[in-house]
Formats: structure tokens, sequence, C-alpha cells
């Protein structure tokens, strides 16, 4: 078994540049070739991974800019070179990538002025409503996705499944319009549920959980879905998948997809499959191949692996759901709140927790009106001016405010709401929480 696949090509780091635009920062990454890379932003820095990249010079240069205070560049493996923006206190930023000569752009951009007017089909309103003793902020935004203007959109943090991002940052970086946190997701940033984007399966559903969907044809959806993922062999044998960007369960095969990021986790036993033909078995943290993907098992299931399928032969993934359809987007949460404009939260069938049911906290929720226009909707809370809402209070609201069909989002100090580039909700720690995921609205000529 070797450590690496052949195609592994590795990059040449040319140059590194910081330069200045007025109070936007810009740092200019050159390389000899086309390089794989992510872009995460932290409290304090943003930070950017080149894979197979080579050649970075160690140093550290400090910055006098208003929002940047020191680039530092680190060669960390022969696989890994890191950039880091240092900051002064919060930014946002956007990446650029350059194709004559190859390379990367990273602008960091002053909150301030990362701020975009909306159209007629996205409206944003704040509105007081009684909770518990007391009342919360609500912010509701009125979206009309049949506008041809418009794209309603799930996305990841750093754009993979396995980082963590503000809402406003993430919003930044894809220019957009306006957005809400996400689905729930591990402490790492990856998510937990079912995420399709651009119309292939980034994440698997989890059993009875709600889902929110677009199917291709635009049709608006919430509902459960069941994951039906397999490997045919050359033999016509089935091996089920177990989970996707996720570890493999015991018995199951995972795969490794290029929205997991540009390498694997560390495998100790994999196949690299390209245009759905195994290239060889590896080991290590390995580079994901375009048009591919990576599959593997637990250690004791090596050989359900390595007997099926042969270096050279063929190997079709099969990512299907169930009920099956075809979707463009699709964003895991729960539980449902409202089901044919009546308030229904089947949290116990859902798998939820009676405190997540009963407990007063921020949240967030979107919902599908009787016209097919959407609603995206963010309770503030844990404060003496905004008490929360339970998931039976919400539920109502959802249906007070015209909602067909309703579900819960990711809540607690996660619910966010972006306007504009500029967040209209109060958050519940004092800062905005960095989160896995976020369901934009984009400019559809983005």
């Amino acid at each position: 078994m070797d450590d690496q696949p052949p195609t592994a090509a590795s990059v040449r780091l040319e140059d590194v540049v910081w330069t200045e635009e007025g109070q936007i920062g810009k740092l200019t990454i050159r390389t000899d070739a086309p390089v794989n890379f992510r872009a995460f932003a932290g409290k304090s820095s943003i930070a950017v991974d080149l894979w197979r990249a080579h050649n970075a010079e160690w140093r550290t240069e400090p910055l006098a800019h208003a929002y940047a205070r020191r680039l530092r560049i680190r060669q960390y493996t022969p696989e890994l070179a890191r950039i880091y923006i240092d900051l002064k206190k919060p930014a946002r930023y956007k990446t650029f990538v350059k194709s004559d000569p190859y390379g990367l752009a990273v602008l960091v951009i002053p909150p301030w002025m990362a701020t975009t007017k909306l159209p007629a089909s996205v409206a944003y309103e704040k509105i007081r409503v009684p909770s518990g003793r007391g009342s919360s902020a609500v912010h509701i935004l009125r979206v009309d996705p049949s506008s041809p203007d418009i794209v309603i959109r799930p996305v990841l943090a750093g754009d993979v499944s396995s980082g963590a991002e503000t809402t406003s940052v993430i919003a930044t970086r894809y220019d957009a319009l306006a957005g809400i946190n996400g689905g729930y997701f591990a402490g790492s940033g990856r998510p937990l549920g079912m995420i399709v984007i651009d119309g292939e399966l980034v994440s698997a559903p989890l059993p009875r959980r709600s889902v929110f969907a677009i199917s291709t044809d635009g049709r608006l959806l919430i509902q459960a879905f069941e994951f039906q993922g397999h490997i045919i062999t050359p033999e016509n044998k089935r091996l089920w998948i177990s989970a996707v960007n996720r570890p493999p369960h015991a018995g199951g095969v995972a795969v490794y997809t290029s929205h997991y990021g540009p390498l694997t986790p560390y495998l100790q036993t994999a196949a690299v499959v390209r245009s759905g033909i195994v290239q060889g078995y590896f080991s290590g943290r390995i580079l994901i191949p375009q048009g591919g993907y990576v599959l593997t098992v637990n250690q004791s299931d090596e050989g359900m692996l390595t007997g099926n399928l042969k270096p050279a032969q063929r190997a079709d993934i099969v990512l299907d759901v169930d009920p099956g359809m075809r979707l463009i987007s699709a964003l895991g949460g729960g539980p449902r709140l409202v089901k044919e404009g009546k308030a229904f939260v089947p949290f116990v069938w859902e798998w939820f927790t009676a405190a997540l049911f009963a407990t007063r906290e921020p949240r967030t929720a979107v919902g599908i009106m009787p016209n097919g226009k959407l609603i995206f909707v963010t309770v503030d809370g844990r404060s003496k001016q905004n008490t929360g809402m339970t998931l039976s209070e919400l539920a109502r609201l959802m249906v007070n405010l015209g909602a067909f069909e309703a579900m819960n989002l990711d809540g607690g100090s996660s619910a966010t709401m972006v306007v504009g580039g500029r967040m209209v909700n109060e958050p519940s720690a004092g800062e905005e929480r960095a989160v896995g995921s976020a369901l934009l609205i984009l400019r559809a000529n983005r």
C-alpha cells in the first residue's frame, strides 16, 4: 500500500505579497500551478491552507493596517502550507482565484464596508412578540424564490465540511444579499444532517430529521429523507455506504468527496477512485481527486473493501435518498414546526430532547408560505430584553406569520441573521458564534 497516489503533484509557492488599497488589505499568493486551498476566519485571524504547496518561506511580517496586524507564513509539512493574517479586530474577507499568473488573492474588508442593497424580492422587518413573561425581538426575512435575480443556497463554512466561521463572514465571502445560520454541527464545524449543494450530496441525512430542500424544478420542500448510498462492484455486488464525508460505521464504507476539503483525515486503508476507476490503495491524509472520491472502512472491515474493489477495476457510487427526487439544495435541521398550516412539533419522533423543545432560547427557523414564498426567522434570547422562545412558541409564531410548512434550524448562540452585509439580531453570547453552515440568499449571476 502506498502513502499517496502518484497524481498528488505538488505546487511551488512563488511569492506572498501584502498590499493595501485604502482600508482594504490584499494578500496575493502566487504559485506555479493551480492550487487546492481553503480559507477560514476565526476570532483573531484569517487562515489560508494550501495543499500540496511547498517552498513556503517560514517568516513573520508585521503589518500597519487598521484590521490586520501581522502576516505569518508557515510550511508545516510537505502537504500543508498555511498563511495567517492575524487581526487586530474582527474583519470580513473574500477570496479570488487567479489564473494568469496562477495564485490566489484574499481581500480583508472592514465589516462596515461589507454592505449591499436588497432587491425587491428580499424584504426585512423587525417586530417584538410576547414570549413567556416577557417578549423577544423577532427578525423576519421574506423572500420570493421565483425571482430570477436571486438564488437560495446552503453553503459550508470555509467551503469544506470540517470548518467553522461566523454567518456574517460566510455571507461576505459569498457577497450574499442576506442569510441565516444553518443546521446543527459538531465542534469542528462538521455538519450533523443532510446537506446538498449544487445537486451534490455533501452530508447524509439523519433518520427522521426534517430537511429544507429545493428540487431541480424549483419545488420547496420540508420533509425527512432516508439515505440509501451504495457502491456497485464489478461483480455487481453492493457495498453499503454508511457515511459521506464522515468516518465509517462498522460494516459500512465511508466516502470522502471534494466537499470534505482537499485532503482526507488520516486513513489506514483507502481506495482512491477517479472517473469511476479504482486507482489503488493508499494510507495517510490523501488528496481527494477532482472528479473522484476516496473510500475507506474501519480497520476490522478492511477485507470488505480490498476483497471487492481491485485497482484498475470499476467502482460505481450511488448516493441516493428516499423519497427519490432530484434536489439542487438541501439543509437538515429539525424538528418540524408547522405542517399544512398548523403547529406541529414532533420532537420525540425526530430524536430531539424535551429540553430542546421546552427551553426558551434564541431560535432560527425557515418557513414555506402558501404562495411559494419563503420566510426566514431569527428570535433573540438569553437576555433581560429578550426571553427567547420554546419550540411551541416558535411554531405558533411561524403559523401567525403565515407559514404553511416550517422547520427549526440550529439555535442558541448559533442563531444569526445577516441582512445586506450587517448582522441584525442580538447574539446571545455577546459576539457572533462560528457555525458549520449557512443558508444564503445570493445574486443569481454570482
